[in-house]
């Protein structure tokens, strides 16, 4: 047996006889992380998404599809948010945000099949703001530790239709993904009024942190009262260096002016103007904080002196963006910009970060958790379709997938399509919520070299390569032995007749 502590490629061997009957021949693997893989070379875009090898993508749904309710699925997909039910990693509920005039979000439940290794949705339907004078531009969110989901509005009216003295958008939403109802029927109203792109909430159950995504962008720490429960608490607006360290100064957030006015009176605080606070969210390894400022082109981080009672940062600094990295490519080292526009981020258990670019190339970036500006760990995970952004994106508890959107590609890209893991031809010529994962979790495997078929006991090899098949005419005297990573077993009760025409293959080979 191979130890624990190495690699295993797991594979799944198909056998195929005259009769065309298949026998499946199972070899145990460990489950290598989803931040594992070699960076790919940078390039311009094209009709199709480029991810690594050894990883797949299925497509569950895209823009104009229908729904359980009766309604499609509309377009500018942004924040998919996985909610686990009970912890799960394979059975919950996806959340799209659209992005769009009016906004909206769109939740389904999705479970995977452990016989089939794929996902299949169902009961998916339109979430209803009639109740909170709708939403616009719904952009990214966050799933709670609680398991509810929080849209954003990246758009503040001047109106006040219903006449309850709020500014009618530029709020956050909580969202219970079970009934896929607005909780409380009422928007977010003491986390402030200003452009929200996302928001992200500690463990703690109390602690949120939030940026203005504007050209005069603020960073706040929302305290609430009671864990689990946003609608009161103390906001807090940072003042201080991005090179050092700062204070929290406290916003007032009571009233319903002063909810609609935390803006002008951050600038009274003197607050630090970031230019586009795109997300905000917690390393799980560390407990550091970081945030993607978009027109900086740069990714900060700071340590909070205490989530819940603290008013003093710590230590401020760049973490990534702003200058060139050595990509370590499978064709060599390639040296690229970090470029403009990094945008969503989200964290995978190990403490990887996972930047998405809006502009410039719109890579999916990944930040390793040692990475420091003076020994980089920067690599590209995804080269997205033509005209396209990635948005998104959330993982499943275990780590195994990742859910994530593409957003406005280019409807020239009509004329391409590219298969996922069923076969079902994609067109990213629309906005599509997909999922990515290892292929051994998809119950794919890579054709390693090394593995093959021998005939003993003096035959030698039929063939050994990433596209392995043999086939010879088996006789009285014949022992086949397959040969991998490790030793490989026929299921039990599998048998080939003499004389018979057999073929072996590595099935799922990409």
């Amino acid at each position: 047996m191979t130890s624990p502590a190495k690699k295993i490629i797991s594979l799944i061997c198909f056998l195929l006889a005259s009769s065309s009957i298949y026998a499946i021949i199972p070899i145990d693997s460990l489950r290598i992380p989803l931040s594992d893989f070699t960076s790919l070379a940078p390039g311009s875009q094209d009709a199709s998404i480029h991810i690594p090898a050894g990883f797949s993508f299925q497509t569950i749904t895209q823009q104009g599809e229908a729904m359980s309710d009766g309604n499609t699925f509309p377009p500018s997909f942004d924040f998919t948010g996985y909610v686990p039910i009970n912890g799960s990693g394979e059975n919950g509920h996806l959340s799209i945000n659209s992005e769009n005039f009016p906004g909206g979000v769109s939740i389904m439940d999705i479970a995977f099949n452990s016989g089939t290794r794929r996902w299949s949705k169902n009961n998916s339907k339109k979430v209803d703001f009639s109740g909170v004078i709708g939403t616009v531009a719904n952009c990214s969110g966050t799933v709670t530790p609680w398991n509810t989901v929080i849209t954003c509005e990246e758009y503040v009216s001047n109106t006040d239709l219903n006449s309850d003295g709020y500014i009618d958008t530029g709020w956050a939403i909580e969202i219970d993904p079970v009934t896929k109802t607005v909780i409380n029927n009422q928007k977010l109203w003491a986390l402030g009024n200003f452009k929200h792109e996302n928001l992200c909430i500690h463990q703690n159950e109390r602690t949120a942190y939030q940026g203005v995504d504007d050209g005069t962008g603020y960073l706040y720490k929302f305290v609430a009262d009671a864990a689990q429960d946003l609608n009161a608490g103390k906001l807090y607006v940072y003042v201080g260096s991005k090179n050092g360290s700062g204070t929290w100064e406290l916003i007032n957030n009571t009233t319903v002016a002063e909810r609609n006015s935390v803006l002008s009176q951050s600038a009274t605080k003197g607050a630090t103007v970031f230019v586009g606070v795109e997300d905000v969210e917690i390393n799980p390894i560390n407990g550091w904080v970081y945030l993607a400022v978009k027109s900086e082109n740069k990714v900060y981080r700071f340590q909070d002196s205490d989530p819940l009672t603290g008013t003093t940062v710590l230590q401020f600094e760049t973490f990534v963006g702003g200058m060139n990295y050595d990509l370590k490519t499978s064709n060599g080292t390639v040296s690229t910009p970090w470029g403009y526009g990094n945008d969503n981020l989200a964290f995978d258990n190990n403490g990887t970060l996972w930047v998405l670019q809006d502009g410039d190339n719109n890579f999916l970036w990944v930040v390793g958790k040692d990475h420091t500006q003076a020994n980089p760990d920067v690599r590209i995970f995804m080269k997205t379709p033509a005209g396209s952004e990635p948005t998104g994106i959330t993982f499943s508890p275990d780590n195994r997938f990742l859910f994530m959107s593409i957003q406005h590609p280019s409807g020239s890209n009509n004329s391409t399509s590219q298969n996922d893991v069923n076969g079902l031809a994609t067109t990213f010529d629309r906005d599509a919520a997909i999922i990515i994962a290892r292929n051994e979790n998809w119950g794919l495997t890579p054709c390693p070299n090394g593995l093959s078929i021998n005939q003993n006991p003096n035959s030698g090899y039929f063939q050994s390569s990433t596209d392995m098949q043999s086939s010879a005419a088996m006789n009285a005297t014949t022992i086949i032995d397959y040969r991998a990573v490790k030793s490989v077993k026929l299921m039990p009760g599998f048998s080939t007749g003499i004389g018979t025409i057999f073929r072996a293959k590595i099935g799922g080979c990409l």
